[in-house]
């Protein structure tokens, strides 16, 4: 029996779900119901669930963001989406998150005993797959590429990483391949990789060393000719906190090809799309966004239009370009939904002039201006950060702390501020360590140790990552530019 958890804020549908269908003749057992997104996310919590039903519009959090939180902890449980909405169609064809099936209000039970047929055989050989070893590591690697990783459990992981020569690949496959791609990983003994369920498809990211790079665009070459697959593929990198930056390179590059909705069989190189990206500072922009400077990036997608323009470029290049900026402002700016996403992705495609794409862009950045300020509970958290920034803290122990759900409040804190929890304790403390290198005459390891960090070594390489410089080389440069320290 596999066990199904059913949400939805009206009771009497709730009620009317559990009875339509003999479930347990299918292989089902409804363990529980839910009637809103943070109940749901309090049950996962205490006891395994393989199926959810979720409806869509529910308070707080709609079932779309309940998945997407859900699925970061717990990614192999398959869900089915209600909606009484009239854009169901929409939503159908839109949103892929990785819905067996969406189903429209009254539900119709021939559909909703069809799709448990799929569901169940779904689950049968997911469980013949997996083991409760390898899920745990999946969800660490899948966190770390995400730059969702607490620091004792990072520094775990680069040290089984090693140095070795390594890419990241993004595989799109058909869900048929999952035997072929499981016996391949297997028998190559690459340990670090993760899938997610995308309807008819399946979306692998794996680490492989270099040398097993090759033999695996082979397999899928030859044993899916015949089928639509593709594969982006990131840098090469010996250094492991490189690996992320690798990642989310390769993932805005399927996203490219997605867009334009080019060949359907395709290995996509991460340098491919270098020559137009050094037109823009696409670091600075970045830097600009995560730091909250919305004018300054205003008036520097203003200043892009303007080179653009003077460098005569073709239209389908400014759309290009647009498209990588749009995924920049949509990957900082995580308020925006999926149906906000993908209406501005239509957008871009259908922009008639270079200037539909500049005042799209523009009106994007306006937009975050005149979002209203932090919930209560998120500035109770933004509280505890920058009073207890030195002190080792947890997403965890801060939800526990604050009685909330720690998915819940990861998901909100996240949505609100732009910045996973661990991403934005980072940042706090690294504006502290700028600050104690130009002010004081601490050495790095004091430094490192004032601001929460036990390893120095991990310290100054998380430093470099956030900061493009070494600390040492902070201080040098900055120091003498400001007149603050001599050394």
């Amino acid at each position: 029996m596999y066990n199904v958890l059913l949400i939805d804020d009206e009771y009497m549908i709730l009620a009317g779900l559990k009875k339509i269908i003999d479930w347990n003749s299918l292989g089902f057992e409804v363990v529980a119901t839910a009637e809103n997104a943070m109940e749901g996310l309090s049950i996962l919590e205490k006891q395994p669930i393989d199926f959810v039903l979720t409806d869509v519009t529910m308070p707080e959090m709609n079932g779309l963001e309940f998945i997407e939180v859900a699925q970061k902890q717990y990614p192999h449980f398959e869900f089915m989406i209600l909606s009484g909405y009239q854009e169901f169609d929409y939503l159908k064809s839109g949103i892929q998150l990785g819905a067996v099936n969406y189903l429209m209000k009254p539900v119709n039970k021939t559909e909703l005993i069809t799709s448990l047929e799929t569901v169940k055989k779904r689950l049968d050989h997911q469980y013949e797959q997996k083991n409760q070893q390898e899920i745990f590591q999946e969800i660490l690697f899948s966190q770390w590429l995400n730059e969702e990783l607490d620091e004792p459990s990072e520094e775990e992981l680069l040290e089984k990483l090693g140095s070795k020569q390594r890419r990241i690949l993004l595989v799109q496959l058909p869900r048929e391949a999952e035997k072929t791609v499981k016996e391949w990983l297997v028998k190559t003994k690459e340990p670090y990789y993760y899938q997610r369920n995308y309807g008819k498809l399946l979306l692998y990211v794996l680490l492989l060393e270099e040398q097993t790079v090759a033999g695996f665009c082979r397999l899928v070459e030859t044993c899916f000719s015949e089928q639509e697959w593709l594969i982006s593929i990131g840098e090469e990198t010996k250094e492991v906190e490189k690996i992320p930056e690798s990642f989310h390179q390769a993932k805005d590059n399927l996203q490219l090809h997605q867009f334009y909705g080019e060949q359907k069989q395709q290995i996509i190189y991460a340098d491919q799309h270098v020559a137009n990206e050094q037109v823009i500072d696409f670091s600075n922009f970045n830097r600009v966004l995560q730091s909250g400077q919305l004018e300054a990036a205003q008036k520097m997608v203003t200043d892009f239009f303007e080179q653009f323009q003077r460098a005569v470029m073709t239209p389908e290049d400014i759309r290009h370009l647009s498209f990588l900026l749009f995924m920049d402002i949509q990957r900082e700016f995580v308020r925006l939904e999926d149906d906000e996403y993908l209406h501005g992705i239509q957008q871009i495609n259908q922009a008639k002039s270079v200037q539909d794409l500049h005042h799209l862009l523009l009106a994007l950045l306006k937009e975050q201006q005149n979002q209203k300020k932090y919930s209560l509970n998120v500035e109770k958290v933004l509280g505890i950060l920058h009073e207890h920034y030195h002190e080792p803290l947890t997403l965890k122990e801060v939800s526990e702390d604050l009685h909330l759900n720690v998915m819940y409040l990861g998901q909100l804190f996240k949505k609100e501020t732009k910045k996973s929890f661990s991403s934005y304790l980072n940042h706090l403390r690294m504006e502290q360590a700028k600050w104690l290198l130009l002010h004081s005459n601490q050495n790095i390891n004091e430094i490192s140790n004032e601001i929460g960090y036990n390893n120095t070594t991990y310290f100054s390489k998380l430093f470099k990552k956030i900061v493009g410089q070494s600390p040492t080389e902070y201080r040098e440069n900055q120091g003498k530019s400001e007149g603050v320290l001599s050394k």
